[in-house]
């Protein structure tokens, strides 16, 4: 194998992500220059290290916010196949039905990340590039030490004393590639720390002890898809048709963010994972692309809502009363149907995130309480990141 030597490489040094008052500021920080990006636009500070002189200009004009935009007693769809496939990661809506899912990642991320983010893409694909490198560089090493000790161990090794003395100069050449190229796969990284107020901090803390009581709702799903029912046809109390899909809550990590800490995860079927962190959300397609948003601009708000539950009622919701499978207009059973039964109603916790830039998605959970908390919490730091408590 000819083994390619790669000569430069970009160095990506660690980045603070400032929350204040007037919006989320990055600061990228090398000898002699400060990058700020924020919501008035984005400057560099040029300095010549030593002579404390320095120079601040504008690199681009504030940026203009946009406007928001999702549209009760709901119940399931009739069960359906569910329309995703988990190796092809891609979801399909069902006919009929209005699908709630966010814009494309390509159109989400905050005008104050914009330049943060361009910075991570960049760092992975060189990551990537290097780690492709590293791979050969190792393969190399190892083929060309087992060769010199295979022809310095042979019996007929004076037969091979020009290709010894050739790997004797190649193999220590190969090895300091090797170890290069691992110091700059950690130079590729992008370390991030976030920098509050301790009052932010504090907020941040109460938010994740109230993530920690959500995931621990024992049912939660990801609505996908909803319509308004047609009472008088399908002879329901019922006025919104949706579907659901069992999702998971967790702490998780990403490996565009280096990050001291783990961010609080909500699954999406038909659509990417959502991550916060403090300060910022982050939503990964897998095909590579993905969007960071300021924290501030997700609107997350809760409610109580009653469902028609057809299925296992969840042991932590509340039965607020009962219905019928077929009923009249006063809710009393529509008795033309022999077969008809008793569903409960079960009081549960609808979750809606929305954003500016076009983030729309929908959750159920079976704790109406915990529900609430987290966006009260949600809030309580968003007032707190800007100043507001």
């Amino acid at each position: 194998m000819a083994l390619r030597f790669r000569q430069s490489f970009q160095l990506f040094p660690g980045v603070r992500i400032n929350v204040g008052k007037t919006g989320i500021s990055t600061s990228i920080g090398v000898p002699g220059a400060t990058l700020n990006v924020g919501g008035r636009g984005v400057h560099a500070t040029v300095g010549i290290p030593g002579s404390g002189i320095s120079y601040r200009t504008r690199l681009s004009a504030p940026s203009e916010a946009a406007p928001s935009l999702i549209p009760q007693e709901d119940k399931p769809a009739p069960s359906v196949p569910r329309n995703r496939s988990d190796n092809a990661q891609v979801y399909v809506p069902e006919t009929g039905m209005r699908e709630i899912a966010s814009a494309s990642v390509e159109v989400l991320t905050s005008d104050s990340l914009t330049e943060l983010r361009e910075m991570i893409a960049t760092a992975r694909n060189q990551r990537d590039q290097v780690q492709s490198d590293l791979r050969d560089a190792k393969e190399e090493f190892a083929s060309q030490e087992k060769e010199l000790n295979r022809k310095k161990g042979s019996l007929f090794r004076w037969f091979f004393k020009k290709r010894i003395a050739e790997l004797e100069d190649k193999v220590p050449i190969t090895k300091s590639e090797v170890v290069r190229l691992e110091e700059w796969s950690e130079n590729t990284k992008i370390g991030i720390s976030f920098e509050t107020t301790d009052a932010a901090q504090r907020a941040y803390a109460a938010l994740v002890r109230a993530f920690s009581s959500l995931k621990l709702c024992s049912a939660k799903w990801d609505i996908t898809s909803d319509r308004e029912a047609n009472r008088v046809v399908e002879r329901t109390m019922a006025t919104r048709t949706i579907n659901r899909y069992p999702v998971t809550f967790d702490f998780a990590s990403n490996d565009l963010i280096q990050f001291d800490g783990n961010a609080m995860r909500f699954e999406n079927v038909n659509g990417e994972d959502i991550l916060l962190y403090p300060g910022l959300v982050l939503m990964a397609r897998s095909d590579g692309a993905f969007a960071l948003i300021d924290i501030r601009d997700l609107q997350v708000t809760a409610k109580a809502t009653s469902f028609v539950e057809e299925e296992r009622v969840p042991p932590d919701s509340d039965v607020v009363g009962h219905t019928w499978a077929k009923v009249n207009k006063d809710g009393s059973p529509d008795r033309r149907f022999k077969d008809n039964y008793q569903i409960p109603v079960c009081e549960y916790g609808r979750l809606v995130f929305e954003s500016r830039n076009g983030v729309t998605e929908e959750y159920q959970v079976s704790g109406v309480r915990a529900a609430e908390a987290f966006s009260l919490a949600l809030e309580g730091y968003q007032n707190a990141l800007s100043g507001s408590v």
